[in-house]
């Protein structure tokens, strides 16, 4: 029976990779659903304040270049040839070879900047032309051009699409959609619901690591789950929390190919669960066991590719320190990735000394107690893993022995290159780089004198590699994994937990508290997971949505595009009905002096014949600072009046917080302005007289509106934002 389940666990784990590669509608199970258009103002206003508004933040964002493209070639009007020029040139800055390079730089060449020569259009600086020119016909003599020939271009490029073109964007309904995308990235708040869960793939000291798929999109990701009570059993709880502070250091930004990297980590009131690139091919330690150990070109492509990941980790302060070929991950291709940054240290502050690692692999400075490292532990035991996969053993476990003491021992007192035994079978570039790898003394080190992962590329044992093919992964792997199959232990065999280990750990609100800031989307990832699955699907379905919306009649809809003194507007809930028992969905508008909320119906248009409700600024006593709960909401904005309050909400929680800023700023202006005519007003009425006017009254025109209308046509005059 348990076979049968272990088949079957196989079968739908291996049927679920197959979908993943289909196409968009087969591959989500789960769609998304934009937010309604009306979020631009609000999200706009958003990210003006963390100063994401620009040429460059948009334009480097994956989603935000492909709409901003789609606004270049079908809104715009004039054309805009650069942007396909400066597509082709990191097009170019991809191709592989010599040859491909010279052939396309030369019908790049001729196509964006020989032609506007000719034409005396080329707007670009002479010394860039200069540049191309002189490289290419260099090439023509050595057959050797370089990748960046165009890079002068692309600034240039840059500079003239971040002007009119960018202006004309932000005011497009493609930004609208930026924004769109932006909210939900922003709004991200996973679950285990967001994820069909498949076969165990392997399991470590504090939880599982499972295969499953990501509903929205259909991409195929580890799910490494911990559970914490089994790291609050084990005193784990700075380790969990660790991992989740190397994995976000190594994944944002640029990341690399040779690390299994993090794109999402949630939370469960059990569980800790990070969502990491998926390696169906096995680890290094297992292929050793079937495979047997590997010749030095075999080693030496695996090294090429491990150098590349410590590389990425180096130039970002963090040291490894548990590198082994039982963290090396294959994927489907047969290239690999480092796995598993639960040791993981930054040290851009201050270097680590605690004795971790694996026995065997640890460096001399590692065991050494007291004594602070950096990255020089890494290349220690990248040695070590070198000589594991061509000798099958560690270099200080020379009779199999399991002593962990003996190990550490041997590892103090052989290190050097008169004690490491190298057999004569060995190339003189192998018995060298080995020699370097574990040399005792960190100084004397190879990766450890000043240059870091350069120094070993620099070795002759890697003489030859290009390492530009190494990175773009263009070098033939020398073992493929199997094709349909799991290339994992089956659950039996990989085993479980022991429930009973746990049954008396309690987790209390400070363990709970302890987590609350542990969940994490990496913007770049993500946007990379939808660009590469459902972002054209879902762009047609939601301008279709909005297409039938915008034809709809307009005799029974109210025309939102009012007074353009608008500071912000969008889509609220408002607690209203008896006794303020239920919410309602509303369009608020914020202008300088009142506040405007239209119904909404279920199709999000602002029907006529509904009476809109309107409060002046002057009508408010207070702005609660903070939040308040109210009916099961918990992010409310409070506006005091003087018998009444407004209560609003939205379980978004950007646009919540932005409404909340955007409120209070306008309220304290009005007090100001209301502040300063008083004075204004007292000084031409003077204040003893009779029924001049006061703040409060100020506060409250309709009652006072009579005995003061002389101080109300004044503050119009200074502010014609008041009304008279």
């Amino acid at each position: 029976m348990a076979d049968l389940e272990a088949v079957l666990a196989d079968v739908s784990y291996l049927m679920a990779m197959e979908k993943s590669k289909s196409t968009p509608a087969a591959r989500a199970s789960k769609k998304i659903v934009l937010p309604d258009p009306s979020v631009r103002s609000v999200m706009h206003k958003h990210l003006q304040k963390v100063n994401e508004v620009t040429f460059d933040k948009i334009f480097n964002q994956r989603l935000g270049f492909l709409l901003f493209k789609d606004f270049c070639e079908n809104i715009y009007e004039e054309p805009v040839p650069q942007l396909k020029f400066y597509e082709e040139i990191r097009r170019f800055q991809k191709l592989e070879t010599d040859e491909e390079r010279i052939k396309e730089g030369r019908q790049i060449y001729d196509t964006f900047i020989m032609k506007e020569l000719l034409s005396q259009s080329h707007s670009y600086p002479k010394t860039a032309v200069e540049y191309v020119q002189e490289a290419l016909t260099q090439a023509q003599k050595t057959r050797k051009l370089d990748a960046d020939i165009f890079e002068p271009y692309i600034n240039e490029i840059c500079n003239s699409l971040r002007g009119h073109i960018f202006d004309k964007f932000i005011e497009s309904d493609k930004y609208t959609r930026f924004c769109q995308w932006k909210n939900l990235e922003l709004n991200i708040n996973l679950t285990m619901n967001d994820f069909s869960v498949h076969r165990i793939i392997g399991r470590g000291g504090f939880g599982e690591v499972y295969g499953c798929r990501k509903a929205d999109t259909g991409k195929m990701y580890a799910m490494k789950c911990l559970d914490k009570k089994r790291i609050k059993m084990k005193g784990g709880e700075t380790l969990a929390l660790n991992e989740r502070i190397m994995l976000s250091l190594v994944s944002t930004g640029e990341g690399s190919p040779f690390i299994v990297c993090m794109t999402y980590a949630f939370q469960t009131p059990e569980k800790l669960c990070f969502i990491l690139d998926l390696m169906n091919g096995g680890d290094l330690h297992y292929h050793l066991s079937q495979h047997g150990v590997f010749t030095e070109k075999e080693v030496r492509f695996y090294a090429a590719e491990v150098i590349l990941g410590l590389e990425h980790m180096h130039s970002r302060y963090v040291v490894y320190r548990d590198l082994k070929p039982a963290n090396i991950l294959l994927d489907e291709n047969g290239h690999v990735r480092i796995s598993d940054l639960g040791l993981a240290c930054d040290f851009s502050k201050k270097k680590p000394h605690a004795s971790v690692g694996t026995h065997g692999y640890m460096a001399p400075e590692v065991l050494q107690k007291g004594t602070a490292y950096d990255s020089s532990a890494d290349w220690f035991s990248f040695g070590c893993m070198l000589y594991k996969l061509l000798k099958g053993h560690s270099p200080f476990r020379q009779h199999k022995t399991k002593d962990k003491h003996e190990i550490d021992r041997m590892t103090m007192t052989m290190v050097g290159p008169s004690n490491v035994d190298l057999p004569d079978t060995m190339s003189i570039e192998m018995k060298s780089v080995l020699e370097g790898l574990l040399r005792r003394d960190v100084e004397d080190r190879i990766g450890c004198r000043g240059r870091g992962a350069q120094e070993v590329k620099e070795h002759p044992f890697f003489k030859g590699i290009d390492w530009v093919q190494v990175y773009l992964q263009k070098y033939s792997p020398p073992l493929i994994p199997p094709k349909g199959e799991v290339n994992a232990a089956d659950a039996f065999d990989i085993g479980s937990f022991d429930e009973e280990d746990t049954k008396g750990i309690k987790l209390t609100e400070a363990d709970q508290d302890l987590y609350k800031n542990f969940p994490l989307v990496v913007s770049e990832r993500w946007q990379h997971e939808v660009a590469e699955t459902v972002f054209d699907a879902i762009n047609a379905d939601t301008d279709k949505l909005e297409q039938k919306r915008k034809q709809k009649p307009k005799g029974d809809e109210v025309d939102l595009a009012g007074p353009t003194d608008c500071i912000v507007e969008g889509e609220v809930l408002k607690l209203g009905g008896p006794f303020n028992q239920s919410w309602s969905k509303k369009h608020l508008k914020l202008y300088p002096n009142r506040l405007e909320f239209y119904q909404k119906s279920r199709d999000g248009t602002v029907p006529k014949g509904k009476a809109v409700e309107l409060y002046s600024m002057l009508d408010i006593k207070e702005v609660l600072p903070e939040f308040q709960k109210y009916q099961k909401m918990e992010n409310c904005i409070v506006l005091n009046l003087k018998t009444d309050k407004i209560i609003i909400t939205s379980p978004d929680k950007v646009l919540i917080n932005q409404w909340k800023d955007e409120i209070i700023q306008g309220f304290n202006l009005s007090t100001q302005i209301v502040a300063t005519m008083n004075k204004k007003a007292s000084k031409l009425y003077g204040s003893d007289i009779p029924g001049s006017p006061s703040t409060e009254s100020l506060r409250n025109p309709l009652e006072h509106r009579n005995r003061h209308s002389k101080c109300r046509k004044l503050l119009h005059c200074f502010c014609p934002c008041f009304p008279k």
